[in-house]
Parts: C-alpha cells; sequence; structure tokens
C-alpha cells in the first residue's frame, strides 16, 4: 500500500498514511513533472508569434509565449515561445524559418507567371 501524497510505502493492511492522512492505494500514479521551460523563438513580430503559434498547435506541441500581451498595450519587449526541452528539437525544426526571417517566402503568393497585363 502507498500513501499518493507523500509517496510512502506501508506494510499491507495500513489504509491510512501515518504523516498526512491520506487514504492509501495499492499502487501509485506516475509522478508528473513539472515542465522544464526552454525557449525555441523570440520575436517582436505580432505576426511571426502567431504563426509559430500555430505550427506548434498543428504538430499537439505544448507551448507558453511568455511577454504576450494584448494587442492594445504597448510592447515592451519580444515573445518568447516556450517548451518543454523534450520537446525543443522538434520544435526548433518546425519553427527554424521563422527564427531565420525567411517565413514570408512560406506565405507570400510568389508566382510571378501572371504579368498584368492592364485590366
Amino acid at each position: 500500500m502507498y500513501c499518493p501524497n507523500c509517496r510512502t510505502e506501508y506494510k499491507e493492511g495500513i489504509t491510512v498514511c501515518a504523516d498526512c492522512g491520506a487514504k492509501l492505494v495499492a499502487v501509485l500514479a506516475p509522478e508528473s513533472r513539472e515542465p522544464e521551460l526552454v525557449t525555441v523563438l523570440q520575436s517582436y513580430d505580432l505576426a511571426v508569434v502567431t504563426v509559430a503559434k500555430s505550427i506548434l498547435d498543428e504538430a499537439e506541441i505544448p507551448y507558453i509565449a511568455k511577454g504576450e500581451i494584448p494587442m492594445e498595450q504597448l510592447a515592451v519587449g519580444p515573445v518568447e515561445i516556450q517548451v518543454d526541452k523534450d520537446d525543443r528539437e522538434q520544435a526548433g525544426e518546425l519553427l527554424a524559418d521563422l527564427a531565420e526571417g525567411k517565413a514570408a517566402d512560406h506565405f507570400l503568393d510568389t508566382d510571378t507567371s501572371q504579368e498584368d497585363g492592364g485590366e
């Protein structure tokens, strides 16, 4: 038997934790760890931040946007997109073009085959 709070092991037959008074369980749930956040993108450009968030949402990578404030307020610093250190490599690869300032090439219509015929 185990205490779900203290994670202390007890002999069979004991039903309450001597330390915290919690009811004991037969099996402990896996320990959840706090994420260790790392910055994968930093930008003053809210459009870049929006695209980055969309890319991470699609890849189902949890993130926080540190420093993001409502658009009505004056920005005082860059927004940092942060992910858990375990997701750093994948997020970094997905956001590499944004971090290098190449984002516009992917979103602008660069088809120049149609000439403006003065219509």
